[in-house]
């Protein structure tokens, strides 16, 4: 017996499937940042050195690429979250729509911030 809550009528699947996705993403990613950076970069690394490699065209894809997984897996996993753990509908929709205006700031700003550079 399920009781009151019957869920969102939704299985899930989809949510969980791409979390490890974007997660698979930000790994290689991460990898990608830390062997270019730290082991391919000549010692120090300085700003200059960072700005050159933020003027090419094809790091600042990966960045936003970068942005976007990693976007997209906080605000999955917060969403996660919220729909097991809060059954009001009302109190889920607001914390919901809370989640997408702070997923769109964080994007719009780390995007700005990207191209602008």
């Amino acid at each position: 017996m399920l009781g009151k809550y019957q869920g969102s009528g939704r299985s899930g699947a989809f949510d969980w499937y791409f979390q490890r996705i974007s997660g698979i993403a930000l790994v290689i990613g991460l990898f990608a940042h830390f062997v270019v950076l730290h082991f391919l970069t000549d010692p120090p690394l300085t700003y200059a050195k960072v700005m050159a490699r933020l003027s090419s065209p094809i790091w600042k894809t990966f960045d936003i690429a970068f942005l976007v997984f990693a976007v997209y897996h906080a605000l999955n996993g917060f969403k996660m979250i919220i729909d097991d753990y809060v059954h009001a509908p009302t109190l889920r929709s607001l914390l919901i729509g809370t989640l997408w205006v702070v997923a769109i700031v964080f994007f719009v700003m780390g995007f700005l911030t990207i191209v602008s550079l």
